[in-house]
């Protein structure tokens, strides 16, 4: 088992332990999203770690060398980073760069492409690399996200607004969701939908225009013309 127990974990500077990210057992989410693969380098050798290389080298080389990059889930890495075995390097889709789109615009980053659990498994790689930075903007990115994902959902039983095609963003905006996100907006829909079903079972009496009111258009145009 490669997690140590509590007592041996050291608290990760930076991060008080109500702010940590909590870990569900039994949350299947959990479970996928730290299936991520991220690359780690050895801090010194590791005796019978041969099997982290590739199948390629693994086969020639028993022991991890010091200094060795090796891509594992992040279930394993995050162990071995906390054990101070090896580093943890943060994938491509928490560079700086990417940070720096997500700062500015977060509403149009495809963040779903990058990972389903994109949000998940950054805040878990932010904690274990203390990485207060990439906390923050993530956080903030989730936030405005979030906020944007209720202003799509609108107010329930009102007729939702028609964006210009200048808006293009909007509509495509559902097309970059992770899969947290995605849970959101659609229970938002479907409670939309249990909202409209519930109001409709009410019997509702439409009132009927009445005939006094009606005045023919002959009439109209007799009293126009003075006839």
């Amino acid at each position: 088992c490669f997690s140590p127990a509590q007592s041996e974990i050291p608290q990760e500077r930076g991060f008080p332990e109500s702010q940590m990210p909590a870990f569900d057992y039994w949350d299947i989410n959990e479970i996928l999203s730290e299936q991520q693969e991220v690359s780690v380098k050895a801090n010194h050798d590791i005796v019978g770690a041969g099997l982290l290389y590739p199948s390629s080298v693994g086969s020639k080389q028993k022991d991890l060398r010091e200094g060795a990059k090796v891509t594992v889930p992040y279930w394993l890495a995050q162990g071995l980073v906390r054990r101070h075995t090896m580093e943890l390097v943060p994938p491509d889709i928490y560079s700086r760069s990417t940070q720096e789109d997500l700062k500015t615009d977060p509403l149009v980053c495809r963040l779903g492409d990058k990972s389903q659990y994109y949000f998940e498994v950054g805040m878990k790689i932010a904690c274990v690399t203390h990485n207060q930075n990439l906390q923050e903007v993530l956080m903030n990115g989730l936030k405005a996200r979030w906020a944007e994902i209720v202003n799509q959902i609108g107010k329930l039983g009102v007729v939702r607004s028609h964006y210009s095609s200048i808006e293009g963003w909007v509509s495509q905006f559902p097309n970059t969701f992770t899969a947290v996100e995605q849970e959101m907006y659609s229970g938002g829909r479907e409670a939309e939908a249990h909202f409209k079903q519930w109001s409709e079972s009410f019997s509702s009496y439409q009132i009927q225009p009445s005939q006094v009111a009606e005045v023919p258009a002959s009439q109209v145009k007799r009293r126009r013309f003075g006839y």
